[in-house]
């Protein structure tokens, strides 16, 4: 164990011997993270000032999971001494982790992109890392309005639920959805062959298997060499080459679960506060590629971009 982290489990163990009973009934809320580096601190930051200004009494304890797991068990050791109000997670591995130990702590659990980790759990809420189909789609339409046939390359044992959601969806909103199953990277050439005749977008999705940083060139030269605008995942993407992305404000999130947690503490059941998706949404443009492939943004959607790419 680090020595660092030793350090603090035995100032934690003699203050918390030595709480005044005043002290002791203050709020405690316990914070897990995955990482100790922004973005996880736009969340933890936006999670703390919500909760803070609603409840004054209010002790928090910041852990941060580095993937050894000696030092996972003595935090979560730690954390059962403590014995918080609530449980905060940001990441995958912490809400696992906790979800195993804690059943009857109420957990909001946040940076997961989708409720698979978690919705058997009935003491878990929180907010899920994703836009729904719908506010994609519906910002596809914003930016290019003539679009009709979208494609996306996606791994099923990962993604097929989604993308049937997705496919429902499209239909909806009276768009053609062509996905392509992707069960290896090898497969993605022969995938975009299919998709180069018959869409007008292909569409990035949270699927490791296949957007990554080792197919990302041969994805992004599938696109300039097709004329066919692909929507990034990330500002990185974007940068890359991508046409645009949709942008997580992280500190907003934070502020999401932190409302929750208020809930919480007034007594509402977990169970009666429902997971959620991000409520407020950036975008990031390609100002190089759109010209490269002859695509006109309407100038309120460049003015209001989070961030813009024009070199």
């Amino acid at each position: 164990m680090p020595i660092i982290f030793r350090v603090f489990v035995t100032m934690l163990s003699v203050l918390c011997a030595g709480i005044p009973a005043t002290l002791a009934n203050e709020y405690q809320i316990a914070v897990l993270a995955g990482r100790n580096e922004s973005p996880y601190k736009e969340v933890i930051d936006g999670f703390q000032k919500t909760v803070t200004e609603q409840k004054r009494h209010v002790k928090y304890s910041v852990f941060v999971i580095e993937g050894e797991k000696e030092q996972t068990a003595q935090i979560l050791d730690t954390i059962k001494k403590i014995n918080p109000d609530v449980i905060f997670t940001v990441g995958t591995t912490p809400v696992v982790e906790v979800i195993r130990m804690f059943t009857d702590i109420p957990i909001i659990a946040t940076f997961i992109l989708d409720d698979s980790a978690i919705k058997h759990a009935r003491n878990v809420t929180g907010v899920i890392l994703s836009f729904p189909a719908e506010i994609q789609f519906s910002w596809l339409k914003k930016f290019l309005p003539d679009v009709r046939k979208i494609g996306v390359m996606y791994n099923p044992a990962e993604n097929q639920e989604n993308i049937r959601s997705a496919t429902r969806v499209a239909k909806t909103m009276g768009l053609e959805f062509k996905p392509v199953e992707i069960h290896s990277p090898k497969d993605i050439p022969a995938a975009l062959k299919i998709l180069a005749n018959d869409i007008d977008i292909l569409w990035g999705i949270n699927d490791p298997l296949v957007y990554n940083s080792l197919t990302a060139k041969q994805i992004l030269l599938f696109s300039f060499r097709n004329q066919i605008p692909f929507c990034g995942l990330s500002s990185a993407w974007v940068k890359a080459g991508a046409l645009y992305s949709l942008e997580y404000d992280f500190y907003d999130i934070g502020v999401q679960c932190g409302e929750k947690a208020i809930k919480i503490q007034q007594g509402v059941e977990v169970i009666s506060v429902p997971v959620s998706f991000p409520r407020n949404l950036r975008y990031v443009l390609n100002l190089r590629t759109a010209r490269r492939m002859k695509v006109v943004f309407q100038e309120k959607y460049i003015h209001d971009a989070y961030q813009i790419y024009d070199e």
